[in-house]
């Protein structure tokens, strides 16, 4: 056995040995170290890749041709193009100059028509065939009112919903939200419609924590009927639903500003496919998030823990074709709890530099796996998988004092469970394994995005 432990130091300090710690900002430890490809395939696998996403830009100019040939192509997973929907014009029964009532009334109507529809899931390859704008716009005024009256539907369902400030809140943004979309013209120009969706876009900003805030009120005021049960299937399937509205806006106004001739390098988030960069450097992002997370734990705590990201994979620095800014949003989230455990669970500033947060992240042609480890003694075996659950947070377990406290690092509760949602919407995976006394790891699983991935979106009239 004492042979054994002196292998395993020999090892560890080898391990060590193995590339210069970089320092960031003076701040950060960033370790960039090259090893064999983790899950690498054999040769045999080949011809089992998944299909490539090709981006190429159709205008309406472009030949009668081209456009039959992407119309009925391999993009439409379900047969039908999603472009080719029908708008759905105003009825005639509305006049020029309504008043507000009238208003009122044929937007009350609308909802109650959307509501039951089916939204209609898009795959990658049909989002990159609507680089467009004209072609995206035509087919977001009929998809996004849907998803928009399918979750006022889902607030109105809850007996007194008027009576809870937050879900009533809610309920205006998004009906607001959905008028606008149903009176606005897309023609002579976009102009009108895309003021619509960037306010619409402006709005959901604020829509995660409030609604997560509403679903504390009911448990707080009525008791374990609104308890995780409930709340947690009632905000996952809702949120689910935004992440999905706020990537087709969010991929219109990134088509405007492309054809605006603005790029990523201005800082908007656009690339070449819109919010998704076909050469996604993930290694990169989760500096970039723990580069956020410091600062942020810094400024709450005065102290600042080491990050270090190591990347391990034969042929490089891994790149894939993603959205990143919901890589970000998932690492800024789980680094920031490592840490702010880290900082709470250290005596000295000292103590914090010798509990380091690992992060590693290897890939294969498939997917790309990051490991998030900290040494800030884990979670208790009873708290288990309450961490996924919205109404557990570690900032102040108390229901009724939810919002008193919360702050950028902490304390809202919905970091983890809304970080696993966006890993779920593209088809990846979060875990988080807790060792007691030692710390935490959580892994994210992230396929890359290929033409046939199709996104999630929850559907409660599904056959």
């Amino acid at each position: 056995s004492s042979d054994l432990c002196y292998l395993v130091c020999v090892a560890a300090m080898a391990l060590r040995s193995i590339g210069p710690v970089l320092r960031t900002a003076a701040r950060s430890s960033w370790t960039c170290r090259r090893a064999g490809v983790i899950g690498a395939r054999s040769k045999s696998d080949a011809s089992s890749a998944r299909p490539d996403i090709h981006i190429e830009r159709i205008d309406a100019d472009s030949g009668a041709s081209t456009l039959h040939d992407r119309k009925f192509g391999p993009s439409s997973w379900d047969g039908k193009v999603p472009w080719e929907r029908s708008s759905m014009l105003l009825p005639t029964s509305l006049h020029d100059d309504p008043d507000e009532e009238e208003v009122e009334s044929f937007i009350e109507d609308q909802i109650l028509m959307f509501a039951p529809m089916r939204p209609r899931p898009l795959s990658m390859q049909e989002v990159l065939d609507m680089l467009e704008p004209g072609r995206i716009a035509k087919f977001l005024h009929v998809e996004v009112p849907i998803r928009y009256a399918e979750r006022i539907r889902w607030i109105q369902e809850i007996p007194d919903w008027k009576e809870v400030p937050e879900l009533a809140a809610v309920h205006a943004q998004h009906v607001q939200a959905f008028r606008e979309l149903r009176l606005v013209q897309r023609k002579p120009t976009l102009d009108a419609f895309t003021g619509v969706v960037q306010r619409a876009v402006h709005s959901q900003q604020t829509v995660r924590h409030t609604v997560a805030r509403g679903m504390h009120r009911l448990y707080v005021e009525r008791g374990e009927d609104y308890g995780c049960e409930f709340a947690d299937s009632w905000l996952d399937k809702f949120l689910l639903n935004c992440i999905g509205t706020e990537t087709l806006l969010s991929q219109y106004l990134a088509c405007v500003s492309m054809g605006a001739g603005e790029t990523s390098e201005q800082g908007r988030g656009v690339f070449s496919a819109g919010i998704i960069d076909p050469d996604c450097d993930v290694a990169q992002i989760c500096r970039d998030a723990g580069m956020v997370a410091q600062e942020i734990t810094e400024e709450h705590t005065g102290r600042c823990p080491l990050i270090r990201v190591e990347v391990y994979q034969e042929r490089g620095i891994p790149r894939f074709s993603y959205i990143p800014g919901f890589l970000k949003f998932i690492m800024t989230e789980v680094l920031k709890n490592s840490c702010r455990a880290t900082v709470e669970v250290a005596k000295t500033d000292r103590d914090v530099q010798k509990r380091p947060i690992s992060v590693i992240v290897c890939a294969d042609d498939h997917d790309v796996a990051i490991r998030v480890s900290d040494r800030a003694r884990g979670i208790p075996f009873e708290v288990g998988q309450k961490v996924w659950s919205y109404l557990y947070t570690t900032a102040n377990r108390d229901p009724a004092k939810y919002s008193e406290q919360a702050n950028s690092l902490a304390g809202y509760g919905i970091g983890l469970p809304l970080s696993r949602l966006y890993a779920r919407y593209l088809g990846g995976s979060l875990n988080l394994v807790s060792l007691p006394g030692y710390g935490a790891s959580v892994d994210l699983f992230l396929t890359r995005v290929n033409s046939e991935q199709v996104e999630t979106v929850p559907d409660e009239d599904a056959d």
